[in-house]
Order: structure tokens, then C-alpha cells, then sequence
């Protein structure tokens, strides 16, 4: 019998396919894939340096005031605007670049970079804001660009200049009269809003180079306890708040508003490693006819206090500090900012001796930091290659002095 049987009795339904019929959809449906890889990989790529772009953001909460002339209220405001522009700017470089560093190179800064505010400001809000019969004032929110100062920094060769940056937290009330003390640690877990005191303390320390260190909004666990919530701290407790926090320094104490005219303020300087106290004063702060520079009680208040303390401050607590290293780490092969993510907490949380870690540049794939370690940077190396707590595998590249490169595999 014949095993070859006769399309025409089969209706052709055992007809052998034509190639080109199961050939083209095939390769429409493998194009189509690629393309379609192709495609979230460039996304993936640029949702990261994005990601990462976002996290390279200084946020800052500054005040400006523009005098009213010819009752151009609207120039005031702007001009307002203008001033917290570059305060924020100032603010940010002298905390990058150091004030030594800063006052070095003070003509070229103005002219290349804090002269043009408006590019490095990545956006801001307004606060609240007031005017009188002579000036209008703004409180206001600003992020400055980081990317961009550093770009800028790099073209000036001011780039790899890092100021020793002192960690300080803010333990102090505010009270006015007749009203209770505001303080937001007795309540940890409730958000608060910048008291008065609060916003022109920072001020006055980040403008000198210091780092202060963002309130917390804790969940509520048992990581204080009892003698960490009331309104007057003892040394040992505020000193408590701040190994919490990873501060170097807490500056607690009151400030005492009286109506609008006068101020006073009493503030300790604790060292957190040993809880001793390297400075404390009383500074009282009052308004007359002869200020010209439209300051509140409370403001001149702290600007005095700070014209006095900040500097001994600054020497007390700086032989602490003198032993950390400045490393960077290029981090290479980077597919999505939770591995960065992840790696930063590594270095954090694994390894006592690492007192910091800054974002310092992005592209797509690679970040650079620059990490503040008690060692070299060839001994951090082998202890992150060795580590058994790695969030990835890896290997490490271009050993130096300056730094090293990790390759995700």
C-alpha cells in the first residue's frame, strides 16, 4: 500500500507548510523583541542617572528681602527672591569647599558661578512671606543642582576639595510668652514645622561649614527612652539624641521670645563621643531704630551667640575629625538605583571606620562618591571585597592612594 497519500483526497489538509509562512513571523516576533529590549534597556539607563540625579539635590530653607522703592512691590519681591537665591548658593559652597577654601578663591566663584543663580537653583517653594511699608521678606525653600556645581567645580579644578564637615544636631526649644515651650523631640514620631529658632540656627552653622543634621520623624520603637523626651535634656541625654543620629556635636538649650522686640537664647555645645560640654552661653538680642538690616529679635539674638561660639566650636571639635581620609569610590555597571542604594547602606551600616559617603558625579551606569574613612583606601578595599554581607558580586579595579573602581559582575 502506498504510504504517500493524495492531496486531493485530503482537501490538503496534510500539505507540508511553506517555509516562508512560519520563517517571517518568527523573525517579525524576535525584531519586535529586541527592539522591545533595546528599548527598556535605554529607559532603565536613563530612569537611573535620573533617579540618581534627584538624590543629588541640596535642599535648603533660606529667608531674602528686597526693599520697596517707588512702591514697586512686585521688584521688591523679586529682588526678595534673588537673595535667597544666592544665599542658598553660598550656603551650599561653603559647606562644599570649606571657608578657607572659599575665601582663596573668592573672585573667580563670584564671577563663574554664585554670579549666575538661576541655572544651579533645580527649583524652590514659598514658605510664607510678609511685607511692611519698606521691604518685602520671603521664608522659602530652595534645592540647589549639585550636578551642575560640581561640573562647575571641576572646570575651576576645585572639585576634589572637601571640607571637614561636623555633623551637628538641634536640640532646642522655643517659647514665647505665655505660651508653652515648642520642641519636637517630645514627640518624635509627629512631624513639626522649623520653629524661628530652628531655621536662623542652621543658618548661622551651615554658613560656617557645618552639617546640620535633618530632625527625624521616628516610628514608634523604643529607640529612646524616657529621659531623651523632656523639654530641658540632661548632658548625657542629648548626648544620647545624638549618637541616635550620627552627630559629632548637639547644640541644646531655649530660646525665649518677648513680643517682637527682644529675644535671648541659651545654648550648650555637648560633644556626643564623651558628653562634655566645650561651649555654653546666654546671648540676648533687641531690636532699635538704628537697625537697618530688617533682622528679627530672635535672628540678632543666635547672630550674636554665633559670632562667639561657633569658632571655639569649630576648634574643640576639630581634632576629632583630622584623622579621616578623604577616598572616592566609581562604582561601574550600575542596571538600577537600588543597587546604589543598597551598596551605600553596605558601606554605612558594615564598617565603623567610614564616617560618611557623598554622591559626587553620575552618568549612566556609574556613580562616583567620595567616602570619608578612618584608614586607606587599600585597606577599605579588601575589607569590602572580603566582606561575607556584599548586596552583589563584584571586583575591584585601578587601586590607589586616591581611591578605587567597583565593577558589578
Amino acid at each position: 500500500m502506498s504510504l504517500i497519500k493524495n492531496p486531493k483526497n485530503t482537501g490538503g489538509r496534510d500539505r507540508l507548510p511553506c517555509i516562508s509562512h512560519t520563517i517571517v513571523p518568527f523573525l517579525c516576533l524576535c525584531l519586535f523583541l529586541f527592539f522591545l529590549s533595546l528599548a527598556i534597556n535605554v529607559f532603565i539607563k536613563d530612569s537611573l542617572a535620573q533617579e540618581i540625579k534627584d538624590t543629588l539635590i541640596d535642599e535648603r530653607i533660606v529667608t531674602g528681602t528686597g526693599r520697596i522703592v517707588n512702591e514697586n512691590i512686585a521688584l521688591a519681591r523679586n529682588n526678595a527672591i534673588s537673595q535667597a537665591f544666592s544665599k542658598a548658593l553660598e550656603g551650599y559652597l561653603i559647606q562644599r569647599i570649606g571657608p578657607h577654601d572659599m575665601a582663596n578663591n573668592f573672585q573667580r566663584l563670584d564671577e563663574e558661578i554664585l554670579s549666575k543663580t538661576k541655572e544651579k537653583i533645580q527649583d524652590y517653594q514659598i514658605i510664607s512671606e510678609f511685607k511692611t511699608d519698606r521691604y518685602v521678606r520671603i521664608l522659602m525653600k530652595v534645592r540647589v543642582n549639585k550636578a551642575i556645581f560640581e561640573k562647575e567645580l571641576e572646570k575651576m579644578k576645585l572639585s576634589e576639595f572637601d571640607t571637614i564637615q561636623i555633623g551637628v544636631l538641634l536640640l532646642v526649644s522655643e517659647k514665647r510668652e505665655n505660651l508653652p515651650a515648642i520642641y519636637w523631640w517630645g514627640d518624635p514620631a509627629h512631624q513639626t514645622s522649623l520653629t524661628q529658632t530652628e531655621l536662623f540656627l542652621s543658618q548661622a552653622l551651615e554658613k560656617n561649614g557645618f552639617r546640620v543634621i535633618s530632625r527625624p520623624f521616628f516610628p514608634p520603637q523604643k529607640s529612646y527612652d524616657e529621659s531623651m523626651l523632656h523639654v530641658t535634656l540632661t548632658n548625657e541625654a542629648a548626648a544620647k539624641w545624638g549618637q541616635l543620629l550620627s552627630a559629632q556635636i548637639v547644640i541644646a538649650g531655649e530660646a525665649n521670645l518677648y513680643e517682637t522686640s527682644k529675644a535671648s537664647v541659651f545654648f550648650k555645645a555637648i560633644k556626643v563621643m564623651d558628653g562634655t560640654v566645650i561651649s555654653q552661653s546666654y546671648r540676648e538680642g533687641a531690636l532699635n531704630s538704628n537697625l537697618t538690616n530688617n533682622q528679627t529679635a530672635i535672628e540678632l539674638a543666635i547672630n550674636n551667640w554665633a559670632n562667639d561660639a561657633i569658632s571655639y566650636i569649630i576648634e574643640t571639635a576639630q581634632p576629632t575629625q583630622k584623622a579621616v581620609n578623604r577616598i572616592f569610590i566609581k562604582i561601574e555597571g550600575l542596571k538600577e538605583l537600588r543597587e546604589f542604594l543598597y551598596f551605600k547602606a553596605f558601606l554605612r551600616t558594615n564598617f565603623p571606620e567610614i564616617q560618611s559617603v557623598l554622591e559626587k558625579s553620575l552618568k549612566k551606569d556609574s556613580v562616583k562618591v567620595s567616602v570619608g574613612v578612618k584608614g586607606d583606601s587599600k585597606g577599605l578595599a579588601e575589607k569590602v571585597l572580603n566582606h561575607p554581607k556584599r548586596p552583589f558580586s563584584f571586583e575591584i579595579n585601578e587601586l590607589s592612594d586616591q581611591g578605587f573602581t567597583l565593577v558589578i559582575k
